[in-house]
């Protein structure tokens, strides 16, 4: 039996790994990635997309355009349905704000109206804190939006937008919201 050469076993088996990892780099990149995050591009209110790793997991970060006007929560959703529909991994969503002074320092004082909804489940009590707060910031259109995942709030001034999803803890059995 012949004696292998066993730096060129090596150097093949290197080369061999290398075409198959950046051949599957290359389809994932350019004909799963690109295809989606033009996809996702198209919605609309969505001006940027982007897909980042983050400690093992894979993160979506939306840009909205500024003039957008219409729901979080639709924007939100639609965006879920086109992840369920074509990338088929699990994606984390993040939504990028363009906060204003006024709006972080509304987004300080309404967190705690809005982790104490998620957690009770008290909506509109939620809703009519955060909208007494708001016309205290002087803002005048904040959004309080739920749906069976999330809630939502939006709210805008001249220099810029927020956006804010808050993840509901799931039910029990036997429990109820109460909106």
């Amino acid at each position: 039996m012949p004696e292998l050469d066993w730096p060129k076993v090596l150097l093949i088996a290197v080369l061999a790994l290398g075409l198959f990892f950046g051949v599957n780099y290359y389809y994932q990149h350019h004909f799963k990635k690109e295809p989606f995050i033009d996809k996702i591009c198209c919605l609309e209110g969505v001006a940027a997309a982007e897909i980042v790793s983050e400690n093992g997991s894979e993160l979506l970060i939306i840009t909205p355009e500024p003039s957008y006007r219409g729901s979080l929560q639709e924007l939100f959703v639609s965006i879920e349905k086109e992840i369920a529909d074509d990338y088929r991994k699990p994606l984390h969503i993040e939504i990028k704000d363009k906060r204003s002074a006024r709006l972080a320092q509304f987004a300080v004082a309404v967190s705690p109206a809005l982790y104490e909804a998620a957690r009770s489940g008290c909506y509109r009590e939620a809703a009519a804190e955060i909208t007494e707060i708001a016309a205290a910031y002087g803002l005048t259109e904040p959004v309080l939006t739920v749906d069976s995942c999330n809630l939502y709030l939006q709210a805008r001034d001249d220099a810029g937008f927020l956006y804010q999803v808050v993840p509901l803890p799931p039910f029990q059995e036997g429990e109820t919201a109460n909106a």
